[in-house]
């Protein structure tokens, strides 16, 4: 999927309903709230009332951090992705701390991880970095990341330790590393004109949340396939590891579980229900109803496919909805493309397996415990105390309001109204806190390839990345 379009999951059972389910996102009308002056409490207190940039100097020391961030999100019609941290995000704080200058980065996804590791490795890592767990998890697991429980209010502590699932996503042995004020809810974004033009708009999900079969969503793609026009319900790819997302969501859905609890296993070859599903997508293949050759094609062939009405759907998040509408402008989006968000498909009625991904930031331990305590309240402010953040990224707050980036807009409210149901629906594990997770990805693909040209079965396929996949959480827990 698509987190940040190009890199890339990143992936949570009942109990987060407490989190994801009830509230979400908080706002203000100038942007930012401001920050409370640093203490060595465990929460920081946050003002009603906007401080001085006076008040601030006296109060705060003079230090510079450094903060990468990864090129996610526009707050602003026109911007490039995440040219509002420096544009938006950052004249907010120095209205309020003008003393503590930050040095931001944006690190392009080429290379992002081999960079982080390279300096964590040196002893050159930033203060903060603004990204997904995905990603991040891994350098907690290296011992690199500072706990960030300290700058957590309690009660919002409490509730996160409750639910084992929100903290597979933003923990690390038990102990938070990532803040848990960020979610974004995936599914599957279609173009409900394609459908409309093919008489076949009944197709489609009918129901309050938007949930189908396997059958029903094969019935959909069938009546928007033509081959003649080179347009298709679908695309599937399996020439990068991006493709593990909409193959594992709908295994998901199929019922099957992908790791044991406590990560030593990945158990969805134990499972017949994962051989049905992959048998599905050989059949979706093989029938003519996604995009030919998906072995060789990437998440950016399916992006551009949407984009040019030659497929029906792609793996979404909220994100998506904007570029529709900014693409529709510019011309980089054909139309007519009126968007709709609905579920992976599920075996079980009425129900899917949920995608939500909860957790963003970090914090480097540092030698220096006065830019580490400032690099803790940076992130905290960044991603609690103002509506610039939720708003270019996106994204819910789990502990919070409903955001008001979703008002103007019924699709996205769907996804708000989406996440309460986690309290009911399964929530897809995304093996995030698994040593060896991105060779777990990487694993994957080639073994999808081989299912699509012939060359193996749906069991064998499972059979093969099973063995992988164990073999590789194997290697990283001798």
């Amino acid at each position: 999927m698509i987190h940040n379009m190009k890199f890339k999951s990143l992936f949570v059972a009942a109990s987060v309903s407490l989190l994801v389910g009830t509230t979400l996102g908080c706002s203000s009308n100038d942007g930012s709230s401001a920050s409370s002056k640093p203490t060595t409490s465990a929460a920081p207190t946050t003002s009603t009332s906007t401080a001085t940039a006076t008040q601030a100097s006296k109060e705060d020391p003079k230090i510079e951090l450094t903060v990468w961030a990864a090129p996610n999100g526009t707050y602003k019609p026109g911007q490039k992705a995440g040219d509002w941290f420096k544009e938006d995000l950052l004249p907010e704080w120095n209205k309020l701390h003008p003393n503590v200058k930050v040095n931001l980065e944006l690190i392009p996804f080429d290379g992002i991880n081999e960079k982080v590791t390279t300096a964590i490795a040196s002893k050159s890592a930033p203060n903060v970095f603004l990204d997904y767990p995905g990603r991040t998890l891994a350098y907690g697991q290296m011992g690199a990341l500072a706990s960030l429980e300290d700058i957590i209010p309690p009660a919002d502590l409490a509730q996160v330790k409750k639910s084992a699932d929100m903290m597979k996503m933003v923990s690390v042995g038990g102990t938070v590393v990532t803040l848990p004020y960020y979610s974004t809810q995936l599914g599957l974004i279609l173009n409900k004109s394609l459908w409309k033009e093919a008489g076949a708009e009944n197709l489609l999900p009918q129901d309050e949340f938007r949930t189908w079969t396997p059958d029903q969503f094969k019935a959909a793609l069938k009546a928007v396939a033509n081959k003649d026009k080179g347009v298709y319900g679908l695309t599937l790819f399996a020439l990068n590891e991006q493709g593990d997302q909409i193959y594992n969501n709908i295994i998901s859905g199929y019922g099957a579980k992908l790791f044991n609890a406590d990560y030593t296993k990945y158990t969805a070859g134990d499972s017949p229900e994962t051989e049905k599903a992959l048998a599905f997508f050989k059949s979706l293949v093989d029938e003519g109803l996604v995009t030919p050759h998906p072995e060789t094609l990437t998440s950016t062939n399916a992006l551009d496919y949407w984009k040019q009405r030659k497929n029906g759907m792609v793996v979404a998040s909220a994100a998506h909805s904007d570029i529709i509408k900014n693409g529709l402008k510019d011309g980089s989006v054909s139309g007519p493309n009126e968007y709709m968000y609905v579920n992976f498909p599920s075996t079980t009625p009425g129900q899917a397996a949920l995608k939500s991904e909860v957790g963003f930031g970090v914090v480097f331990k540092n030698s220096d415990a006065v830019k580490e305590e400032w690099a803790k309240k940076f992130l905290y402010w960044t991603m609690k105390d103002n509506v610039i953040f939720q708003t270019a990224m996106k994204s819910f707050d789990p502990l919070g309001k409903a955001p008001a980036w979703t008002e103007s807009d019924p699709e996205l409210q769907f996804l708000a109204k989406l996440a309460t149901k986690t309290k009911e629906w399964p929530v897809i594990d995304p093996g995030w806190g698994i040593k060896g997770y991105p060779e777990m990805r990487a694993a994957m693909f080639p073994e999808i390839q081989k299912l699509f040209i012939g060359m193996s079965t749906p069991k064998q396929t499972i059979d093969t990345i099973s063995k992988k996949f164990n073999d590789t959480i194997t290697k990283y827990n001798k």
